[in-house]
């Protein structure tokens, strides 16, 4: 029988708040902190209560002692944080996966608001102030004075790849526009100026949509009211146009700037086959002689933004190839390289488009004709002229990068055009990874102008089964990534601001990227063996995503 308890001595009740030994082992704790009286008695070790890892107070612990691991260098336990920014996040749907091109292509014009907001805010952080207002020239506001100057310190830098070189559209158009009689000219600066600030500042939206109508109003009644021969003879026609086209980039319109596109291609054949069959033509155009240049320029505009949109597509040009001398090697700084090395871009995107045209029965001459044509214009490629890289200043080295950059592209698209290459081929990797560094240089050196064309062709060339890095050192920007993809979508937003038309131009790269990730997965779409007569993904992925897109 137990023994009775002396009722003379308090009741020994038995409390929850002793350690886990002692109620493990039904001892009675007397709750000494950090150690109790019976633990260490026993020479058990006691966690208090705010020790414990768990959670839970009085917890034990062996008394043995746990051997350190060894010493390491740190960087085996820490590794570099990854900045992850707003321009980095991809927008993936089912529709991606459906591998339905015709649904991809004619979702092509679909612009993502995400990206819409990111290039206002990288906009908005570059305009701190406005200048001040334009003094000398008489206008109607002093809104336009600040548009006008707002055009002058923004827009006309970012045409060229160097503040130092002087832009044609500061030393040709805007006098022409200033010494014409018609008020369209100045309505059509204005009007590119309120559009490129609409970017940023929705109230300007309305403001660049009218100077847009009273140019197209102006320009119309032009049409309606002169004769052929003086239209033809015209140089504010031309200037009109080619302002209306660009400003239709700059606002993101994919259709309208090739309508502009297409109307000037009439109206330059038209003026030289009046040139030569008509004496009051030829008197009109001595007439416009001191405005050679800027007909010259314009003409010049049309046809280079003709070819390098036509480099992605691979359509039927609109501008003939005729128009560029192939022996003309001075340097155009704003085209970022010289007419003989656009003709070689157009020969090769003409000579890409008829490889669309041919099928596997034509015949064996056509293929070999091709194949001739190519090996010509790889020799052609690499007589190129290279400027010198001792001596010069900072605008030099610009200017000097630039026109590698261009360089380097033509071969990566004469490989991707021509050739039956993959982005896993190395000369295509290789060619990547000199575009990216190249890139890299002139986005740190603040250049806006020609970037938009060689991160195109370098985007829609990467290997969706490897993440490639461009750079096996740190980068001189802390932010810049090292790896290709994130890169791609660091510069454009970098170039968010630019008047290129970024938004379109990402969401085809996106596109592309999601396409050829789809298709890996599927066996059947992967080419197993080269083929010499197969032409590449690049009419498949990329041409049929790239209507009416703008990459000058």
């Amino acid at each position: 029988m137990p023994r009775r308890r002396d009722p003379s001595k308090q009741v020994a009740r038995r409390s929850h708040r002793g350690c886990h030994r002692c109620r493990l082992h039904k001892i009675r704790c007397d709750e000494a902190k950090p150690h109790c009286g019976p633990c260490i008695t026993r020479g058990a070790g006691v966690w208090s209560k705010s020790g414990t890892a768990g959670g839970r107070g009085g917890g034990t612990v062996s008394n043995k002692k746990k051997t350190a691991p060894p010493s390491v260098p740190d960087a085996a336990y820490w590794s570099q944080p990854t900045h992850v920014h707003p321009f980095g996040f991809l927008n993936t749907f089912i529709s991606d996966f459906e591998g339905d091109e015709s649904s991809s292509s004619s979702s092509s014009e679909e612009t993502s608001g995400d990206d819409r907001k990111t290039a206002a805010l990288a906009l908005r952080r570059n305009i701190n102030h406005l200048s001040r207002p334009v003094t000398y020239i008489k206008l109607d506001t002093n809104a336009e004075s600040h548009l006008l100057r707002y055009y002058l310190d923004r827009i006309c830098p970012m045409t060229v790849p160097c503040a130092k070189t002087e832009s044609p559209f500061s030393a040709l158009i805007f006098p022409f526009a200033v010494s014409s009689a018609s008020p369209a000219l100045m309505h059509a600066l204005l009007g590119l100026a309120a559009s490129h600030r609409a970017r940023s500042d929705a109230s300007y939206h309305p403001v660049a949509l009218g100077y847009s109508a009273k140019v197209i109003r102006s320009l119309r009644l032009t049409l309606d009211s002169k004769p052929s021969v003086d239209i033809a003879a015209s140089s504010e026609i031309l200037v009109l146009m080619m302002l209306l086209c660009q400003l239709e980039i700059i606002a993101e319109c994919d259709k309208r700037w090739v309508t502009h596109l297409r109307g000037a291609r009439d109206l330059i054949r038209f003026r030289r086959q009046g040139l030569q069959s008509s004496d009051l033509a030829r008197q009109a155009a001595r007439q416009q002689s001191p405005w050679e240049r800027i007909i010259n320029f314009t003409e010049r505009y049309f046809a280079f933004y003709d070819v390098m949109g036509r480099t992605a597509c691979g359509e039927e040009p609109i501008f003939g190839n005729d128009f560029w001398s192939a022996q003309e090697d001075e340097l155009d700084p704003w085209m970022g390289c010289s007419p003989r090395l656009v003709s070689v871009i157009g020969e090769i995107t003409e000579l890409s488009w008829r490889y669309h045209r041919l099928s596997s029965t034509t015949a064996e001459e056509c293929w070999r004709d091709l194949e001739r044509q190519r090996m010509r214009l790889v020799a052609r490629l690499q007589q190129q002229p290279k400027l010198g890289s001792d001596g010069g200043d900072d605008g030099d080295d610009v200017i000097r990068t630039s026109v590698e950059l261009k360089r380097v592209t033509v071969e990566l698209y004469l490989h991707s055009a021509l050739n039956d290459t993959t982005p896993a081929t190395p000369v295509i990797r290789q060619g990547v990874k000199k575009i990216l560094r190249l890139a890299a240089v002139l986005l740190r050196a603040d250049v806006k102008a020609g970037l938009t064309w060689p991160l195109f062709m370098a985007a829609c060339q990467l290997d969706p089964t490897e993440e490639l890095e461009w750079t096996s050192e740190e980068p001189a920007d802390e932010e810049a990534p090292r790896h290709a993809r994130p890169f791609v979508l660091y510069a454009l937003d970098k170039l968010s601001d630019s008047l290129s038309n970024v938004t379109r131009t990402r969401s085809v790269i996106e596109k592309v990227w999601k396409q050829r990730e789809a298709a890996s997965f599927l066996a059947s779409d992967r080419q197993l063996s080269p083929s010499p007569r197969a032409f590449n993904d690049w009419a498949r992925f990329v041409a049929p995503l790239c209507h009416n897109i703008s990459l000058a």
